[in-house]
């Protein structure tokens, strides 16, 4: 059985990041496992203000975990808080599942609770689902893809579909080339901005067996001379969600992919899924 693991804040109220994978879990027959991180790198601690943390923690976690099971009583949810560092606490945890699911807010772009899910989006050793504020980026309608052709799009691609399928809604499959103008420059490079065939080409091959997979969908195609860092956030504006490819786990693969995926997650249109192939 898959697992999919959640961030739980200790903030009161809804939490949009257990109602999504919730719903997804339901759809994959996977359980769901709820993790919440007592941060203690700030400083040093007292043990007995550890303890009462630790204690608070558990109490508040076992109360969202039976408010999980109330809401998805076919799905099995456990629950668990660690303590240390909230990043490598969730990176540890995240081992093993197929995806981990993060919330956070567009507003805190590379600070607190943002920064937490770029960095998880980089360092996590599986897929990461991050889900916004829902009062402030409120749920929209249609998946959004990027795809640049390679083999670690193909996942992305999948994914979103699969998604796209399940709720009935379409698919847009965005092809963005440009690239960022040399430090220095003083004068601006000139690009081609219409699509050619080879542009088509590569979006065709990402969508490959798509239509015999999932009849019924309809896939829209964007090819943009912006960067993609742009283009995919503008294309995804009131979209469901935005799904990007992981390029792999070395550490000049990171960077490649680091300046899109990155850039996307601290600018969360709508939630955002950063996908990494099975290895």
């Amino acid at each position: 059985m898959e697992k999919i693991v959640v961030a739980v804040s200790g903030v009161a109220g809804s939490h949009p990041a257990i109602d999504w994978a919730l719903a997804y879990a339901a759809h994959r027959d996977a359980s769901v496992e709820l993790v919440h991180v007592v941060d203690t790198t700030w400083g040093h601690a007292p043990v007995d203000y550890i303890e009462t943390a630790l204690l608070r923690a558990e109490e508040h976690l076992r109360d969202r975990a039976d408010a999980a099971r109330r809401a998805a009583p076919g799905t099995p949810v456990t629950s668990h808080v660690h303590f240390g560092s909230p990043v490598n606490e969730l990176v540890a945890s995240a081992r093993g599942a197929a995806l981990l699911v993060v919330g956070a807010h567009p507003e805190g772009r590379y600070s607190g609770a943002g920064a937490g899910a770029v960095r998880l989006a980089r360092l996590a050793p599986c897929s990461v689902v991050i889900v916004p504020v829902a009062d402030v980026v409120p749920a929209g309608h249609g998946v959004v893809v990027g795809t640049d052709g390679s083999e670690a799009s193909l996942p992305a691609v999948e994914f979103a579909a699969q998604l796209a399928d399940r709720y009935h809604e379409d698919l847009t499959a965005v092809y963005a080339w440009g690239h960022p103008e040399p430090w220095g420059l003083t004068e601006p490079v000139l690009v081609d901005t219409e699509p050619v065939e080879e542009d088509r080409m590569v979006v065709a091959e990402s969508l490959a067996g798509i239509s015999s997979r999932y009849p019924d969908l309809v896939v829209h195609v964007e090819i943009s001379g912006s960067r993609p860092e742009v283009a995919l956030p503008a294309a995804a504006t009131g979209a469901r969600m935005l799904v990007v490819g992981a390029h792999g786990r070395s550490a000049l693969s990171r960077a490649l992919l680091g300046s899109v995926s990155e850039s996307v997650v601290a600018e969360l249109p709508c939630t955002v899924a950063v996908i990494r192939a099975a290895e």
